[in-house]
């Protein structure tokens, strides 16, 4: 492999990744015990980018050399650069029906492991460690962002003949429309995964969320959104009180309502000029307690 772009990307790539395995072996028993941490959920969500993210790129390009050989193809080289790769062949020896389904073949292979990754996680009865979930979540929306978002932004940006650009100049305009249909279908599904109160609070039970947080969709946690029709009396109050505290300052004010194991927090956060972004929270307690 020459020493490019590529494998320069490669060489990096390869190298974070021994770090994560190492580290992730250095830690395996506390990873995957029952107690999940924020140090876990760190380890867990590199090794589903730099260890699970890779292996899915291998089974993407074996799926066009699979596909090449079931219509009786030939291949005549291939790459692998852990986060990217290709496969080569003769494509005169095919229609234009055949060339098409030998570009999708990658994707596919990528769709169906997202689909086996979501259902071990959502659809298992007895349901796995908050560390393994958290594994295949992370994969699940990886995988799928890099098939669905990024190779075809990529493809069609650097003007490379690559999958996506087959695909949707494949001079088949039903089975191009069908493409389009699939991949419209998957970001769709996607966005309601992320965006949705019901599987959001989902994701958040299966992968131990603390209280107050939801699961990002790159993976960590963050603070979660609390809708308004859902306040409490007390929280209620703190709204009241962030909305005119933060009217009458100089700087814009972000307030958040965060709740957590036995009461409610109000976050102000700030930028000023000089003294660089400020936050203050105060704490109300279910007993009655309040702190800043």
């Amino acid at each position: 492999m020459p020493l490019g772009p590529f494998a320069i990307i490669s060489l990096i790539y390869v190298a974070i990744g021994i770090r994560v395995v190492y580290r992730l072996l250095g830690s395996w028993g506390k990873v995957w015990d029952r107690k999940f941490t924020q140090a876990d959920r760190s380890i867990v969500d590199e090794a589903a980018f730099f260890v699970l993210v890779p292996v899915s790129v291998a089974l993407h390009e074996l799926g066009h050399a699979v596909a090449i050989w079931v219509m009786d193809g030939e291949v005549v080289d291939f790459g692998y650069y852990g986060f990217a790769g290709y496969v080569s062949y003769f494509a005169f020896q095919f229609d234009d029906v055949q060339r098409t389904l030998i570009a999708a073949a990658g994707s596919i292979v990528n769709l169906l492991l997202c689909l086996a990754a979501f259902a071990l996680v959502f659809l298992r009865k007895s349901r796995m460690r908050a560390a393994f979930n958290e594994l295949l979540l992370q994969f699940a929306f990886l995988s799928g962002i890099n098939a669905f978002v990024v190779y075809p932004l990529l493809d069609l940006a650097s003007g490379m003949n690559g999958d996506w650009r087959q695909m949707y100049d494949s001079g088949v305009p039903w089975l191009t429309g069908a493409i389009v249909a699939i991949q419209g279908a998957v970001l769709l599904a996607g966005y309601l995964l992320v965006s949705k109160p019901a599987p959001k609070a989902r994701m958040a039970s299966l992968t131990d969320v603390p209280g107050g947080f939801e699961r990002g969709v790159f993976g960590g946690i963050r603070p979660g959104k609390i809708d308004s029709a859902s306040l409490s009396p007390v929280e209620r109050t703190l709204h009241e009180v962030a909305d005119r505290v933060s009217s009458g300052w100089a700087d814009p004010v972000e307030s958040h309502i965060q709740r957590f194991g036995g009461g409610t927090a109000l976050v102000l956060e700030w930028g000023g000029s000089e003294a660089g972004r400020m936050a203050v929270a105060a704490r109300s307690f279910e007993n009655g307690r309040t702190d800043i």
